[in-house]
C-alpha cells in the first residue's frame, strides 16, 4: 500500500489535443464571450436534456440568482437546509427570506410533506436540491406545489446526467439550474446552466446575463448581472457534456467498489438510492453512526493519513454563521442535524483508479475497526 497524498475530488478534462484548435479558432476570432461556440453548448445541452432551452451562464450561482430574479418573487422561499450555501445565497441576495426544510432519511433528499408544512401565505416558491447527484421526489414535490399554486425550481448543481424514474434532469420543474464547476461530473471549468421549457423565464434569464441589455444594447431593460459564460468555457464544457455516460458509468463503478468493499463494517452506510433512480454519482458520501464512531475525529485522521474527505454538508445552512439573522426552524430538523453531524465524502472522480479507491478503503477501515 501507498501513503501518497489522494485528493477528494479532480476535475475530470478531454484532452487538451481536442480542444487546443477551438480554443486557437476564438482566439483569432476575437469573439470570447457567447459567441458560437456558447450556443452550439447550449443547443448540445437541450438536447440531452429533452428540453426546449438552455441558457449557460457563468456560475450554478448566478444562474440561480438570475432565476429567482427573472420570476419576480416576493417574501419567502421554501429550501432545505441541507444543502450547499449557494441555494440559500440565491434567495437572501434577491432579498426573500429562506425558510428550511427537512430532508427525508436515507435519500437525504427534500422531504415533501415538510415543505408541505411549511407553507404560509408568504411563500412564493419551493426550491428543491440534488443532494450528491441524487434527485428528490420530484413527482410528490410538484404536487406540493401545485396544491400551493407555487413554482417549483430545482438547485440541480450536482445532477448532470442523474435520472428521475427514467427521465435526464433538466425538465423535471419549472427551471433547473446546473452547476460546471471543476468538482463537478461535467466541468466546463467554471460556469453553470439554466434549463427550461418556459420561453419567456429562458429570454429573461438570457437578458439578464448581460446586466439585462435590449437586444440591440442601446438600453437595460432590466437589473441583470455580468454572469455571461466565454467561449473556451463552453468548449470545455461542450467537450465534456458529449461523453456524460461514460462519465457517469465510471462513476458508479467506483461508488459500487467502495461499498462492496466496506460493507462489513459496522456502524457505515451511503445514501439510499430509490429504484428507477439514476444518480450522477457528483460525490460518495459515507454516513457514520454516532454511537460507534466520531465522525469528525475521523475525518481529522483521514487527513493524517493523506486522504482528503470531506464533512458534507456541513454545518447546513440554518446553523451557519450568515444565515443566524432568520429565526431557527420550527419544526427542527432532525434529519439535516444527524446527516450533517454524520456525513463523510470520500475521494470520487471520473478518472480515478480502482487502486486508488482500494488504498482509501484500506486507509480507512484501519480507523473504524
Amino acid at each position: 500500500m501507498s501513503d501518497r497524498p489522494i485528493d477528494l475530488t479532480q476535475p475530470t478534462l478531454v484532452p487538451w489535443e481536442q480542444v487546443e484548435p477551438l480554443f486557437a479558432e476564438v482566439w483569432r476570432s476575437g469573439r470570447l464571450t457567447v459567441g458560437p461556440h456558447t450556443q452550439r453548448f447550449e443547443q448540445i445541452a437541450a438536447e440531452l436534456m429533452g428540453v426546449t432551452h438552455v441558457v449557460a451562464v457563468s456560475s450554478c450561482t448566478s444562474g440561480l440568482m438570475l432565476v429567482v430574479r427573472a420570476l419576480e418573487l416576493t417574501g419567502e422561499v421554501i429550501l432545505p437546509s441541507f444543502t450547499w450555501t449557494s441555494t440559500g445565497h440565491a434567495v437572501v441576495w434577491n432579498g426573500l427570506t429562506p425558510v428550511f426544510a427537512d430532508v427525508m432519511p436515507g435519500p437525504y433528499t427534500l422531504d415533501p410533506a415538510d415543505v408541505e408544512q411549511r407553507i404560509t401565505d408568504q411563500t412564493s416558491a419551493i426550491f428543491a436540491t440534488n443532494t450528491f447527484g441524487l434527485y428528490p421526489d420530484m413527482d410528490a414535490l410538484q404536487a406540493v406545489a401545485d396544491r400551493a399554486g407555487l413554482p417549483l425550481l430545482c438547485d440541480s448543481a450536482q445532477a448532470i446526467g442523474a435520472t428521475y424514474k427514467g427521465r435526464i434532469g433538466g425538465g423535471l420543474c419549472r427551471a433547473e439550474i446546473f452547476s460546471l464547476s471543476p468538482t463537478k461530473v461535467v466541468t466546463a471549468v467554471e460556469g453553470g446552466l439554466v434549463a427550461t421549457d418556459d420561453a419567456e423565464l429562458a429570454r429573461r434569464v438570457r437578458n439578464m446575463r448581460d446586466y439585462g441589455k435590449t437586444s440591440t444594447g442601446d438600453d437595460i431593460e432590466s437589473f441583470g448581472l455580468s454572469a455571461r459564460i466565454s467561449e473556451f468555457h463552453s468548449i470545455v464544457g461542450a467537450e465534456n457534456l458529449k461523453r456524460i455516460d461514460e462519465l457517469i458509468q465510471a462513476r458508479s463503478a467506483l461508488v459500487e467498489q467502495y461499498r462492496q468493499a466496506l460493507s462489513d463494517l459496522s456502524g457505515l452506510s451511503w445514501q439510499q438510492i430509490p429504484e428507477g433512480w439514476r444518480s450522477s454519482h457528483n460525490y460518495v458520501v459515507s454516513f457514520l453512526d454516532p454511537e460507534r464512531h466520531d465522525r469528525d475525529a475521523i475525518w481529522r485522521a483521514m487527513a493524517e493519513a493523506k486522504v482528503q474527505t470531506k464533512r458534507y454538508f456541513y454545518p447546513p445552512l440554518h446553523r451557519q454563521a450568515t444565515y443566524a439573522v432568520y429565526p431557527a426552524p420550527q419544526p427542527p430538523l432532525p434529519v439535516t442535524e444527524r446527516a450533517s453531524q454524520t456525513a463523510l465524502a470520500l475521494p470520487l472522480y471520473s478518472h480515478m483508479s480502482s487502486d486508488d479507491v482500494a488504498e482509501v478503503c484500506h486507509r480507512l477501515r484501519g480507523l473504524l475497526q
